[in-house]
C-alpha cells in the first residue's frame, strides 16, 4: 500500500505542476479577459498530453454561419514539467516497489486527465475586426470573411476520447522511461543535468522575455520554449520544418519559410555537449561508443519532431454548405531527424574517442 500511495502522490504532483505552469502562462498572457481560466487551464493541460481542442464560433446576428476549428499542438513547457515531476517521484525510492508505483501513477494520471478533460470546456468572448477587405493581404477571399467582424460567441472544448488515449500513451512512456533509467543507472547523472538545464533555461527565458517583451511574451515562452529550442536543434541538424496550408486563408502564410542563417549555433552546441558527455564515459571501443551515441541522438530528435507538430483546421458552415477556410500544418520529418541525429551522434562519438586518445598522448 505504501508504494500505491507513492504512485498516487506522483500522479497528483505531476498534474498539479502541469496545471500550475499552464495557469501561470495563461495569467501572463492575460487569457482571463477572453474566458474562464479554469476551463482554459484544463484545455492547455489536455493539449500538453497530446489531446486536441475544438472551437465552434457563431458571429453575432441572424446569419446562419458557424465557424468550426480544431487545434492540435503540444505546449511542451507544460508537458516536460509534468513528465519530469512524474518520472522523478516514481524513481525516488529506487527499484523496490517500482512496478507498483509506476502502474499506479499511470492509472492515476489517466483518471485525473479524465476529470480534467470534462472541465476543459467553456466560452470565449471574442471580437473580430471588421472592414471592407480591400486592404487584406489575402485579397477578396479574406476580405469577405472579415465583413463578418464584430462580437463572436465561441465555445471550446477538449476532445475527450483522443485526450484519454493520448494521456495513456504519455503516462506509459514516462513511467517506461523511468523503468529504463533503473535498468541503466549510468544515465541518471546525465538526466539530472538535463533536468537542471531545462529548469534554468526555462526560468531564464521567461525572465528575459518578460524584460524585453512584456508579460504576454513571457507567457508564450513559458508554453512553447521547448518547441523553439527543439526546432532550432532540428534545423541545426539539417532537418527542415515544412509549413503547408490550404484554404482561402492559406495566402496568409505565403513567403513564410521556417529557418535561418544562424542554424550553425545549435550545431556547435549539440556537438559540444555530445563530445563532453562521450569524453566522460571513459575509454572503450570507439565504434561501440559512437554507436551508442548514434542511437540516443537519433531517437531524441525523432521524438522531438513528432511532438512538436502543429496543425490548425478551420472551416465555415453557411446555408448548409461547408467551406474549408484554413488547413495549416507545421512539421519536420521524423525519419530525417532520426537519420540526422544518428549521424551527428556517431560523428560526435568518434570525435570524443579521438580527443580521449590525444589527451592520453599529451599526458605521456
Amino acid at each position: 500500500m505504501r508504494d500505491v500511495r507513492r504512485g498516487l502522490g506522483a500522479a497528483a504532483a505531476a498534474l498539479l505542476v502541469m496545471a500550475g505552469v499552464a495557469l501561470a502562462a495563461l495569467l501572463l498572457l492575460g487569457a482571463g479577459r477572453f474566458g474562464d481560466l479554469t476551463a482554459l487551464t484544463a484545455t492547455v493541460v489536455a493539449l500538453a498530453v497530446g489531446g486536441s481542442a475544438d472551437v465552434v464560433a457563431t458571429p453575432a446576428g441572424a446569419l446562419p454561419i458557424t465557424v468550426h476549428g480544431a487545434v492540435d499542438v503540444m505546449p511542451l513547457g507544460v508537458s516536460l514539467a509534468g513528465a519530469v515531476v512524474l518520472g522523478a517521484l516514481v524513481l525516488r525510492h529506487g527499484r523496490d516497489g517500482l512496478a507498483v508505483r509506476a502502474a499506479t501513477a499511470a492509472v492515476a494520471v489517466v483518471a485525473g486527465l479524465t476529470a480534467i478533460s470534462f472541465l476543459a470546456q467553456g466560452n470565449l468572448a471574442l471580437r473580430l475586426p471588421g472592414g471592407s477587405g480591400g486592404g487584406s493581404v489575402c485579397g477578396p477571399a479574406t476580405g469577405a470573411v472579415s465583413r463578418f467582424g464584430g462580437a463572436v460567441d465561441a465555445g471550446f472544448s477538449a476532445a475527450v476520447l483522443p485526450t484519454l488515449t493520448a494521456t495513456a500513451v504519455w503516462a506509459l512512456v514516462v513511467v517506461g522511461a523511468a523503468a529504463l533509467v533503473v535498468r541503466f543507472p549510468a544515465v541518471v547523472p546525465g538526466l539530472r543535468v538535463a533536468a537542471t538545464v531545462f529548469g534554468v533555461v526555462t526560468t531564464g527565458g521567461v525572465l528575459v522575455a518578460w524584460v524585453f517583451g512584456g508579460a504576454a511574451t513571457a507567457g508564450a515562452v513559458l508554453l512553447v520554449l521547448p518547441q523553439a529550442v527543439s526546432g532550432a536543434l532540428l534545423l541545426g541538424l539539417g532537418v527542415p520544418w515544412t509549413l503547408t496550408s490550404d484554404g482561402v486563408l492559406s495566402c496568409a502564410f505565403n513567403g513564410i519559410e521556417p529557418g535561418g542563417a544562424w542554424i550553425w549555433v545549435p550545431v556547435v552546441l549539440l556537438t559540444a555537449c555530445a563530445v563532453a558527455a562521450a569524453a566522460r564515459t571513459g575509454t572503450g571501443r570507439p565504434l561501440r561508443r559512437a554507436g551508442v551515441f548514434a542511437v540516443v541522438t537519433g531517437v531524441v530528435p525523432a521524438v522531438v519532431a513528432l511532438l512538436s507538430r502543429v496543425s490548425v483546421d478551420l472551416d465555415v458552415t453557411a446555408f448548409g454548405l461547408s467551406i474549408p477556410v484554413l488547413d495549416a500544418r507545421l512539421s519536420a520529418n521524423p525519419l530525417l531527424a532520426l537519420a540526422a541525429g544518428a549521424a551527428a551522434g556517431f560523428a560526435s562519438g568518434l570525435l570524443a574517442g579521438a580527443i580521449s586518445v590525444s589527451s592520453r598522448a599529451w599526458k605521456r
